[in-house]
């Protein structure tokens, strides 16, 4: 976690330099490790919720233990399959971790039922990890292209360095 937090929180501040200058209501922080990033959410954004979650139990009680006098929400989820409300968040962020997940697919239709109309989906993480582990989706056309199968408009991408952001929408 302390390289988490000393190469990757800076990574994800950076990606979220990004967002339109907007009030986000509901934000969820998928793959939260120990909550770091949800943390800096919290202070950024004064959202009337935030939610973090992780499939591992043991990150999620981490997240709690260093972040128990903040009012986000950590909970044990998987994003392939929530039992959150349909349009539920306009803001969801994903750093360094959509690579991992075992069902791309099935995860991202998830993460398009739960995001509001209007609603971003941030995806920042090392390009060298989408080239590696996502080569066939590693260009931004073809990953446009795979988004849109699945109801998901890409919007933007930025890189700098080694890293690189996708801001995402709902496809209407």
């Amino acid at each position: 976690m302390k390289l988490w937090n000393k190469v990757y929180l800076p990574m994800a501040k950076w990606c979220l330099s990004f967002l339109p200058a907007k009030q986000f209501h509901r934000i969820l922080d998928i793959s939260v490790g120990n909550g770091a990033t949800t943390y800096y959410l919290s202070q950024r954004f004064k959202a009337e919720t935030i939610i973090g979650i992780d499939i591992s139990e043991k990150a999620i009680e981490q997240a709690k233990r260093l972040n128990s006098n903040s009012t986000i929400t950590f909970e044990k989820v998987n994003i392939e399959k929530t039992d959150y409300p349909s349009n539920s968040f306009d803001l969801i962020c994903a750093f360094q971790n959509h690579f991992h997940w075992s069902n791309l697919r099935g995860s991202l239709l998830e993460i398009r039922r739960i995001l509001t109309d209007d609603g971003i989906l941030l995806i920042g993480c090392e390009y060298s990890k989408v080239k590696y582990v996502l080569p066939k989706l590693k260009e931004p056309d073809v990953f446009g292209e795979y988004l849109d199968d699945v109801g998901l408009r890409l919007v933007q991408v930025e890189r700098e360095r080694d890293w690189v952001v996708y801001g995402l929408g709902r496809g209407l």
